[in-house]
């Protein structure tokens, strides 16, 4: 998490850097357009992935954390084109990985012995088409919208499990992978530095429907089955804020 977090300074100093160097350009009229670059806070619902660690929690005695413990932390941006005075209709992309891990003893037959829990998104990425209606676009000092996209998304996660002492070498690993679907719908409001200036602050809560759920296999001596439910699920309630430009 501390490497997202990292990653998610470092590219918000990078949108505002170019945002101080692009020229100021005070376009409201239809056709213009709207870059915004932003950081977002998810609550993903991930019901299943985190009983299946509370199971591992039951099963050892241990006290891992699932995903409602840990900041869901993701940048993104969109670019809109501005095609009426209701109506802008643009894309988004949005960006996140992150781990959630612990290492705790735990007593087996064979003695005390470490059990070791890492479960790692490599890549979560979206692409959608969205759409913001202007509820009253003679409004000047906040611009408030309705917001709406359609698109798609991808993940990768590695989920690993050891046992190990001086006679203990156990393991469990599960990788997953995939397409799926993904819908959003929000409100928020562009509020711009000054009225000389194409410059904004924006700010917005959404709604996710987003989840897929694969039978892949389970590799190792700690594997219950050949085969287990991966099951991705980011619907939920998340909010972003993020600064732009009307050019």
């Amino acid at each position: 998490m501390a490497t997202m977090k990292k990653t998610m300074t470092c590219t918000l100093l990078a949108g505002c850097l170019v945002l101080v160097a692009a020229p100021p350009v005070l376009a409201e009229a239809d056709g213009s357009r709207y870059f915004t670059f932003y950081a977002q806070q998810a609550w993903p619902k991930q019901t299943t992935t985190n009983n299946q660690i509370q199971e591992i929690n039951d099963t050892f005695g241990t006290d891992f954390d699932d995903w409602s413990d840990v900041a869901n932390l993701s940048v993104g941006a969109h670019l809109f084109w501005r095609v009426s005075p209701h109506w802008k209709v643009g894309m988004q992309v949005d960006y996140s990985r992150g781990s959630i891990d612990g290492s705790e003893k735990v007593m087996t037959e064979a003695g005390p012995a470490t059990l070791s829990f890492e479960q790692e998104y490599s890549v979560y990425a979206d692409l959608y088409a969205v759409a913001h209606l202007l509820p009253w676009p003679e409004w000047k000092t906040i611009r408030p919208f309705i917001y709406g996209g359609i698109g798609f998304g991808y993940e990768s996660d590695t989920t690993t499990l050891d046992l190990k002492n001086q006679f203990v070498d156990a393991g469990l690993r599960v990788e997953n992978d995939g397409w799926f679907p993904t819908y959003t719908a929000g409100i928020g409001m562009d509020v711009p530095f000054s009225s000389k200036t194409a410059w904004y602050f924006e700010v917005g809560v959404a709604y996710v429907w987003s989840r897929m759920t694969n039978e892949v296999p389970a590799t190792g001596e700690l594997a219950p089955s050949s085969e287990v439910t991966a099951d991705t699920d980011f619907t939920g309630p998340n909010y972003w804020l993020g600064v732009g430009l009307t050019f």
